[in-house]
C-alpha cells in the first residue's frame, strides 16, 4: 500500500502512513472513539468491517454481530495496542465495591451540628412555661386521639314488594314440588306453572321500576 492511501470505503482518522497492521476487532462504536484517540496521539489508523472466516468444511462464517477491525501504523503497533487496552479496559467492579464498603465502615469525622440557639428555651423561675408546654402537649395528644374516622351507618336494606315476595314464593314452591316429587307427579304441571308465573311476574316487576335515565339534570345536586 502506498503512503497516504487507505482502502476505499473505510473510516480513517485523517492521518496517513506507509503501511498498516491490524490490532483488534471491536464494536464499531468503540472503534469510532479510538480513531479520534489515535489521531490525537499522532498514530494513523483506519477501520474496516471484519472479514468473514472459512470453516473446516470451507464454509464462510460471518461475525455474529457487526464488528470492525482496527488497523494502525505498522510502526506504532505496540503504542497503539496500549492505547486500545487503556480505552477498552472494563472497570474493576470488585475494587470499586471494596472502596464503597470501606467508606461505609469508616466513622464520619464531620462534627455534629450544634443545637440552634434560636431553639433554646429559658425556663421561668416559677416553672409556668414547662407547665403550659405540658398542658399543650397533653391537649394536642388528646385531640389527635379523638380525631378518628367514623364511618357512616350503612343504608337500610330495601323492603321487597308484596308482589315480588309472592313471585319468589311461587317459584320456590314449584321447585320444591319438582325436587321432592312427594305427590307422585300429580302437581307437576301446577309446579311448572307456578315457576313460570313467578318468573314472569319478576320480569314484569322490573319494568315497573324507575327509569334509568332521569333526564338532563341527572347527576349530583349541589
Amino acid at each position: 500500500m502506498t503512503e497516504g492511501a487507505t482502502p476505499r470505503g473505510n473510516r480513517d482518522n485523517g492521518l496517513r502512513c506507509a503501511g498498516y497492521a491490524a490490532v483488534a476487532d471491536l464494536d464499531p462504536r468503540i472503534v469510532d472513539a479510538l480513531l479520534t484517540v489515535l489521531r490525537d496521539e499522532g498514530i494513523a489508523a483506519y477501520a474496516a468491517p471484519t472479514p468473514a472466516t472459512t470453516g473446516g468444511a470451507m464454509e464462510t462464517r460471518l461475525p455474529s454481530r457487526p464488528i470492525d477491525r482496527l488497523w494502525v501504523d505498522d510502526g506504532q503497533v505496540a503504542r497503539a495496542k496500549a492505547l486500545v487496552a487503556e480505552q477498552t479496559r472494563e472497570p474493576d467492579i470488585d475494587t470499586a465495591w471494596q472502596q464503597v464498603l470501606a467508606s461505609l465502615q469508616t466513622p464520619s469525622t464531620a462534627p455534629v451540628p450544634a443545637w440552634p440557639v434560636s431553639e433554646d428555651v429559658d425556663d421561668d423561675a416559677d416553672g409556668t412555661r414547662d407547665a403550659a408546654a405540658g398542658d399543650n402537649g397533653t391537649t394536642a395528644s388528646a385531640a389527635l386521639e379523638d380525631e378518628h374516622f367514623v364511618p357512616p351507618p350503612p343504608p337500610p336494606i330495601p323492603r321487597l314488594h308484596r308482589k315480588t315476595v309472592a313471585a319468589l314464593a311461587s317459584i320456590v314452591l314449584g321447585l320444591v314440588i319438582l325436587a321432592t316429587n312427594f305427590d307422585g307427579g300429580t302437581f307437576t304441571v301446577l309446579a311448572v306453572i307456578a315457576i313460570v308465573g313467578g318468573l314472569a311476574s319478576l320480569v314484569w316487576r322490573m319494568h315497573d321500576g324507575p327509569p334509568t335515565d332521569s333526564g338532563w339534570d341527572d347527576g349530583a345536586v349541589v
